[in-house]
């Protein structure tokens, strides 16, 4: 016989090309996520896109895991890391949705803000895991701060004839949900190794649902079939995707997979530039770059630094 035999399929290489595939996969999702919340939100309240995203994720999640048979809500160990959990991952979904579904944002601006997670998390991992960031903090925020003040472009740096104010607060908000999933993605890395992802999903997106109907309550609507098509689209890719960013991570060091996840970038911006006529200027664009450029530094680093202490 000539060739190489097939690779095993518990292998470590099948598992790490199993954890691309799910990342990017999770990646397209998100992006086609905020695309169908961005169209959603011109005339549905944000609040309640926010809702049917968690609700529907929430029933996949469950849906899933009783088809592979696991528990979706299971009790006891790990319980305050996963309300945690949850309750940031509510926050960050709020600040997001809300950023998504401004008028004043281009959707692959707030998808780009909204994906600073490396960065922070690199910045916090010292704070709330004992880890060390060392030269990945030195380097990538001086990089994401230069992408954010492109897209953003404050009057301090940039004057009031360039800066549109009314992007300020969306994109803050933005921000906001980055750094709230980053605190997520922590607590997530606490309890993945003692509770399913579906668990996981589904503990998040009904705490996210339960909240955000509330707050959507003095602005309850109902929507136009259409509309409600679109926001069962973002629930559903919303959904699938967390299962398949929770899978990703349970099958791969955080810092090999987490670059596929700026896939969601690249594709929300394309979504809005042929889809919406976004079309970024250079500055932008550059800024962009700037942001990926140090969550990627960041992954790299990492990985670089697990494969000494191996």
């Amino acid at each position: 016989m000539t060739g190489t035999s097939a690779e095993p399929a518990g292998s470590p290489r099948t598992r790490s090309l199993a954890a691309y595939g799910w990342m990017a996969l999770s990646a397209s999702l998100f992006a086609g996520m905020y695309f169908f919340a961005h169209l959603a939100s011109h005339r549905v309240p944000w609040t309640m896109v926010a809702t049917a995203r968690a609700g529907v994720g929430a029933m996949v999640a469950i849906g899933v895991g009783k088809m592979r048979g696991v528990p979706v809500l299971p009790e006891g160990k790990g319980s305050r890391q996963m309300w945690l959990r949850s309750l940031f991952g509510t926050a960050s979904l709020l600040c997001t949705f809300y950023a998504t579904g401004s008028p004043d944002l281009a959707l692959g601006d707030a998808i780009t803000l909204a994906n600073l997670g490396p960065v922070i998390i690199a910045v916090l991992a010292p704070l709330m895991l004992g880890e060390r960031s060392g030269r990945r903090v030195a380097v990538a925020i001086p990089l994401s701060l230069a992408g954010v003040v492109c897209i953003v472009r404050p009057a301090i740096f940039f004057g009031h004839e360039v800066a549109n104010g009314r992007m300020l607060l969306p994109a803050v908000a933005a921000i906001g949900g980055s750094f709230f999933a980053s605190l997520a993605m922590i607590m997530l890395r606490q309890v993945s190794d003692r509770v399913g992802p579906e668990a996981i999903a589904a503990h998040f997106s009904l705490t996210a649902a339960a909240v955000m109907f509330v707050l959507s309550i003095p602005k309850l609507t109902v929507p136009a079939a259409h509309d409600l098509a679109i926001m069962l689209a973002a629930g559903l890719c919303a959904g699938f995707a967390q299962l398949a960013m929770t899978r990703a991570y349970a099958l791969e060091f955080a810092a090999r997979v987490s670059p596929f996840g700026y896939l969601q970038v690249v594709i929300g911006s394309l979504l809005g530039a042929v889809a919406l006529a976004q079309w970024p200027d250079a500055l932008t664009f550059v800024g962009m770059l700037l942001v990926i450029a140090g969550g990627v530094f960041v992954s790299i680093v990492s990985l670089r630094e697990q494969r000494l202490r191996a």
